[in-house]
């Protein structure tokens, strides 16, 4: 059988894809580990973008036809810190170990939140959605430790449970709930909603009327300035003095957080910003 001959096209094609230098790495969001969305990663003249992944989290992603050598790996993304890698390329298939975990800094184009509650054994979920200064939501952006606290109160007007919704003399009545909330972060690209909260039932004092009143204190830190447990510290003393909001204002209007919480505030030094929202008529239960 006489040797297959290959024209000198298609040989040096194929040697070049056998010796083509790649590297293989993975990018998670260090809070929530999930994908990271708008991923730039560069590598000498070589530069990759990632948006949407899969449901089942990140996946590693590729740069090929670098050179053998000294490189730095470049990793940005909005509202991410930057990261700056160096490495040592060998000839061939690169790959780096461990994930790269890509901490997040802001919200971009943060200026509110809104929260839209259901029921569900009796619990109260309560999903997030950070707002930008248009009132449109921000779909996505990284996983920040939030502190998230909330006042659960009986809706009352004139002393007496409101019966329905809509009432503009309603207030606050009897505090069922006060503390602090743990909350969860939904990965799916789709979402409206990464942030939800839980207030257990069996965290609730129990009343037999229908509506509540919520308030809410999101705190949104800037992790390269301030720690979880300096933000726990400040609004564990404020927290228990009474109520989160200044005086019972009724329905309407913007509630001022109470002197305590302001305080707290006030001594992050805009290290940590703190937004207060409420829901009125959040019904409970059918009957």
């Amino acid at each position: 059988m006489k040797p297959l001959l290959l024209a000198p096209a298609i040989l040096g094609l194929l040697l070049c894809s056998c010796s083509d230098t790649s590297l293989l790495f993975l990018v998670q969001d260090s809070t929530s580990g999930a994908a990271v969305w708008d991923l730039a990663a560069r590598v000498q003249d070589r530069e990759l973008r990632s948006f949407y992944q899969t449901d089942a989290g990140p996946v590693p992603q590729r740069l090929t036809h670098l050179a053998p050598g000294k490189a730095t790996l470049e990793v940005t993304a909005p509202g991410y810190q930057a990261l700056s890698i160096p490495l040592t390329l060998r000839p061939g298939r690169n790959r780096l170990a461990d994930p790269i975990r890509l901490a997040g800094k802001e919200i971009p184009g943060l200026a509110a939140f809104s929260a839209f509650e259901s029921v569900k054994d009796g619990d109260i979920v309560v999903q997030l959605r950070a707002l930008d200064a248009s009132g449109t939501a921000i779909v996505h952006h990284p996983c920040l430790d939030l502190w998230i606290g909330c006042v659960v109160s009986e809706e009352v007007a004139g002393g007496v449970p409101v019966t329905g919704e809509g009432s503009t003399a309603a207030v606050r009545g009897a505090v069922l709930f006060r503390g602090a909330v743990p909350w969860s972060w939904d990965t799916r690209p789709e979402t409206l909603f990464r942030y939800s909260a839980r207030v257990a039932a069996s965290d609730m004092r129990d009343a037999a009327s229908l509506y509540r009143v919520i308030d809410y204190l999101v705190v949104v830190p800037d992790p390269e300035r301030i720690s979880r447990t300096e933000i726990d510290s400040a609004l564990a003393a404020a927290w228990g003095s009474g109520r989160l909001v200044q005086g019972n204002p009724a329905r309407g209007g913007s509630p001022a957080p109470s002197p305590a919480i302001a305080a707290a505030i006030a001594a992050w030094g805009g290290r940590a910003r703190a937004f207060l929202l409420t829901s009125w008529d959040v019904r409970v239960r059918q009957s």
